[in-house]
């Protein structure tokens, strides 16, 4: 792809003012769609809605931190790929459900992601460890950019990237809640990785991992506007092949592509 074939940013509000408040309205609704790579695409509208609100307390009655890291380090570095379906709700500061969606996850490291959200939600975005391609089929438009593998920044980092730089990143407790039993089935323990930035400009104000023995289940999010993402895994695999063709995007004849460097 030849980078003069690209959309300079500014193109939209300049050629194609329609298209830009269309693409404006589909944008806020993309940054929750895509929870994981909001810090990519979404950061400047985040920013724009207010000031961060106060760090989340750190809670209480947990293992000792050190103990949280390296548990969490060992159970996510045994993560090579990962594949599952997903379902997605976004929550206002007060508790009420803004939006759902539903799609497909698969990560491989180091550095490979492939997500995608199903109508009335689709949305695709794809990274090869280098290169991001968000793409809006409505729109029939492409935003490239340099994909960001801070562990700051980009939640999914946490299962492609590298985390060595876990501790530095983030403090970490983990607290083990048990389910109820069944007259079918007993219960299950989830232990529950929570994550507080060191860094209080960071984007997110506290990030919660679920598992069951070594299988991720869920993943909640609650940004500097006090909104909570909270996503289920469904029908997981882990460490199975996954084509590499994965994660690479062509985008379809037709396209706008936008270079957002």
């Amino acid at each position: 792809m030849e980078i003069e074939k690209c959309l300079p940013q500014h193109h939209l509000e300049t050629s194609h003012k329609g298209l830009a408040k269309k693409s404006t309205m589909k944008f806020t609704r993309f940054c929750h769609s895509i929870i994981l790579f909001t810090s990519v695409v979404c950061v400047s509208l985040v920013q724009a809605g207010g000031s961060s609100v106060e760090q989340n307390p750190e809670p209480k009655e947990t293992k000792h931190i050190e103990e949280s890291t390296s548990t969490l380090k060992s159970l996510l570095n045994k993560l090579n790929t990962l594949d599952t379906n997903f379902q997605q709700i976004v929550f206002s500061v007060e508790g009420e459900e803004l939006q759902q969606a539903s799609g497909q996850l698969q990560a491989m490291r180091p550095g490979k992601v492939r997500w995608s959200t199903l109508p009335p939600m689709e949305q695709l975005v794809v990274s090869d460890s280098e290169t991001l391609w968000i793409y809006d089929p409505d729109l029939e438009q492409v935003t490239i950019r340099s994909f960001d593998q801070d562990l700051s920044k980009t939640p999914a980092a946490l299962f492609i990237g590298n985390l060595d730089a876990l501790e530095q990143t983030y403090k970490i407790y983990q607290e083990e809640i048990k389910g109820e039993s069944t007259p079918t089935e007993q219960s299950v323990t989830l232990s529950q990785f929570i994550l507080i930035p060191r860094n209080k400009e960071n984007l997110y104000t506290k990030i919660v991992l679920g598992f069951t023995g070594n299988k991720p289940v869920s993943m909640s999010l609650w940004d500097t506007l006090e909104q909570k993402t909270h996503i289920v895994f469904v029908d997981l695999q882990l460490n199975q092949p996954i084509a590499p063709e994965a994660f690479y995007f062509t985008p379809p004849e037709g396209t706008d592509i936008i270079c957002d460097e």
